[in-house]
């Protein structure tokens, strides 16, 4: 089951080599942190195969036509300085502070976001790939509408104003799933 199906954000700690299905499954996470002197690559072709765990659809979204078809056509490797700049991830660090730099930001999820926000956002997020700028905005506003009517909105801000942390009561599921 790809991590995008999940209602939870994934996180991907790539403290180390990733090459062929290490990468690939590493690009079915929400958000990438790799590590600077690591070697990484979709190296399938180089091997007489192709690109797998969904490489072909996500590589072309997240990091454009071009630059997919570099990584998925010459299963080059690359360190991770190359795959921040690709789009591959949002970080690149010493590998011995990957995984603390991973759960630092799980932790600040976990502890400050709304659980029914972010899975709604995260499912709009991936979904968007499919949906035109339109249908992105009418899915958003459903969206927003229902969380604003539910009482972790008050709750956040209620939290926000009084300095505290807040104390969400809504399930990580998109709100507006099944309409």
């Amino acid at each position: 089951m790809p991590a995008w199906t999940l209602s939870k954000p994934v996180i991907a700690a790539v403290n180390g080599h990733a090459i062929g299905l290490g990468l690939t499954l590493a690009l079915q996470c929400d958000i990438r942190i790799f590590a600077a002197d690591a070697r990484y690559g979709v190296v399938q072709v180089r091997r007489g195969v192709v690109g797998d765990a969904y490489s072909h659809w996500v590589l072309p979204r997240m990091v454009g036509i071009a630059n997919a078809a570099e990584i998925l056509l010459t299963g080059a490797t690359f360190d991770g300085h190359r795959a921040v700049e690709l789009g591959l991830g949002s970080r690149v660090l010493d590998a011995d502070d990957v995984l603390a730099a991973a759960l630092t930001l799980a932790h600040d999820i976990a502890d400050n976001t709304a659980p029914m926000s972010v899975a709604a956002s995260k499912r709009l997020l991936w979904d968007s790939f499919e949906l035109d700028r339109a249908a992105v905005g009418a899915r958003e506003t459903e969206i927003h509408l229902a969380v604003m009517g539910h009482g972790d909105a008050k709750e956040g801000v209620r939290a926000h104003t009084d300095g505290r942390a807040p104390k969400w009561t809504g399930a990580p599921a998109d709100p507006t799933a099944g309409s």
